[in-house]
């Protein structure tokens, strides 16, 4: 009842961002165009977002679309209870398990987004499940039960290969302990792997489209460091503390005696997802701990296996109680002060600016960004025309047009709403920006938020009719700012008046520190990307250095 209630709590509250948005628009399409799209514009296989185009006629809104994982996450916590008791043929190990997974913080946050991770959770935890009872029993029944929730999770999501990975060397490595069940074990892989074939041609034409190319960076020790942080207390905000908890369970597992198979099992389906992701990551980065969740159930299942081995209630609420007073505190955290990208509000601004107009363009630097977007966008009932940089999103134009020159997308357009998320991937050079703000465009307005932004750009001989630049009434202020403070106004030059240059103020000057990024400096000082990079001569935005000094104008 805990873990359902955290699931739930504030559900619908945060904005959807990009990729909640993408799984909503994928789930929107016809069931041929929706499997022919998971191939073409994803790295998943489809069996999400098949449940999930049924799961929206119940409605879609925030809390309705996630409502989905909240509820599978909170059927993993009886699952991992009927895991661990039958894995220790105690009761209370599985009560354990489930405290340990109710409150899970990570759990808790991808229970809370409109992604499979939560149904990929449900699915390795009942496969696990069965497969202990057969190796335990033998029994025909359980096999096939452990052959069907294996091939669900592998068309859940892949990181269920690094799940069958791992309890397949496990097997191999424990087979002794096991004796007259390697027939039954085969012949589960055979058919696991025929009913997952029909998918194979598939995952190897998005296999071929990661490999060329993936926006993940190569992993290093701080990306693994961090996955581990994220299993044990996601979002912690005293890293030295969580650190000092998963070494004194590492070190406990390694001395404390065991004679058991449990631990190995636990072991094993923690480190071998790490390692064989790892490895592939030399090739292409593919590391990223959401893509691990299957491995954050070892962890459990590790600090479970070492609680437990103390055979005291004293050792247990010695050793439970830190962990769950941190997960408290990032549960806490991550339900009131970790933000998304407020696509909800910036929909919101750009609408009421363009209230009531029937010209007009807006443009998206990248094109993915028109997704959450137009989540929000479409309930405003606002008929402006939209364009993706360098051309449309695939998965909400049927006829996406690529953008082959600026001077004949703009040079007509009186109003240019400029959307922006991750410029840096498509547009290093700000190019769209650079035109409009040389041929005759001013810009009127400006929205910033977490990641993304909005600018308003009027053509000079409509200036006058320009879009409102105040924010609506009754909006919703952003980090306990005032929308006057969050919607910067830029006053325009109107011919026939005098001109009155503002005073200029005197630059700040701000020396890059490790992690810092224009994007970062520019909200720290109420300034903007291309102002900072103006000022500094700066060609491209990733171009810094540690120690360098910044100009603030």
């Amino acid at each position: 009842l805990a873990g359902a209630l955290l699931r739930v709590y504030l559900l619908g509250d945060k904005s959807i961002w990009l990729d909640e948005a993408f799984s909503i628009a994928l789930s929107q399409r016809s069931l041929d165009d929706l499997l022919r799209l998971t191939v073409l514009a994803d790295t998943h296989p489809p069996l999400y977002y098949i449940l999930l185009k049924y799961w929206l006629l119940l409605g879609q809104s925030e809390g309705a679309v996630r409502l989905l994982s909240a509820l599978f996450s909170t059927a993993a916590i009886p699952a991992v209870y009927l895991l661990a008791s039958t894995l220790y043929e105690d009761r209370n190990a599985g009560l354990l398990g489930a405290v340990i997974l109710a409150f899970s913080p990570f759990q808790i946050w991808y229970a809370q987004e409109a992604r499979m991770y939560a149904m990929l959770t449900f699915f390795v935890l009942v496969s696990a499940y069965f497969l202990i009872r057969a190796l335990r029993g033998n029994q025909t029944k359980h096999w096939a039960a452990y052959t069907v929730a294996t091939a669900l999770a592998l068309y859940t999501d892949n990181g269920a290969i690094w799940y069958v990975v791992a309890v397949a060397l496990f097997f191999l490595l424990s087979r002794k302990r096991f004796p007259g069940r390697v027939k039954k074990w085969l012949l589960s892989q055979g058919a696991v792997l025929l009913l997952y074939a029909p998918w194979l041609p598939s995952l190897v034409r998005q296999t071929q489209q990661v490999t060329e190319s993936f926006w993940l960076l190569p992993p290093s020790f701080q990306t693994v460091l961090g996955a581990f942080l994220d299993f044990n207390s996601f979002n912690f905000p005293w890293i030295a503390l969580s650190v000092l908890y998963m070494t004194l369970v590492f070190v406990l597992a390694a001395i404390v005696p065991d004679d058991g198979w449990q631990r190995r099992l636990a072991i094993m389906w923690l480190f071998v997802p790490l390692v064989v992701s790892l490895l592939l990551s030399l090739r292409q980065p593919i590391f990223l701990s959401r893509n691990l969740i299957t491995a954050s159930l070892g962890y459990y299942l590790l600090v479970l296996d070492t609680i437990r081995k103390f055979d005291s209630p004293r050792a247990t609420v010695v050793l439970l109680a830190p962990l769950l007073l941190m997960n408290i505190v990032s549960i806490g955290t991550n339900a009131w002060a970790e933000e998304k990208a407020d696509w909800r509000l910036l929909a919101e601004q750009v609408a009421h600016s363009a209230a009531g107009r029937d010209e007009g363009l807006i443009l998206f630097v990248p094109s993915y960004a028109e997704l959450p977007f137009a989540y929000y966008f479409r309930q405003y009932g606002v008929s402006v025309e939209t364009q993706g940089y360098p051309e449309d999103e695939l998965l909400l134009h049927p006829d996406p047009q690529e953008v082959e020159n600026l001077e004949d997308l703009l040079a007509d357009q009186p109003v240019v709403w400029l959307v922006l998320r991750d410029v840096e991937t498509v547009d290093p050079e700000w190019e769209v920006k650079a035109w409009l703000d040389s041929n005759g465009y001013v810009r009127g307005a400006e929205f910033s938020g977490e990641e993304i932004s909005a600018l308003t750009y009027v053509r000079w001989d409509v200036v006058e009719d320009g879009p409102r630049a105040t924010a609506p009434r009754g909006a919703p202020a952003t980090a306990g700012e005032d929308l006057d403070e969050t919607f910067s106004t830029f006053v325009p030059f109107v011919p026939g008046e005098e001109f009155i240059p503002p005073s200029p103020t005197p630059p700040t000057v701000h020396v890059i520190a490790p992690g810092d990024t224009l994007w970062v400096i520019a909200r720290r000082y109420g300034t903007t990307v291309e102002a900072i990079m103006e000022a500094n001569e700066i060609s491209s935005p990733n171009r810094l250095r540690v120690g360098q000094e910044l100009l603030i104008p």
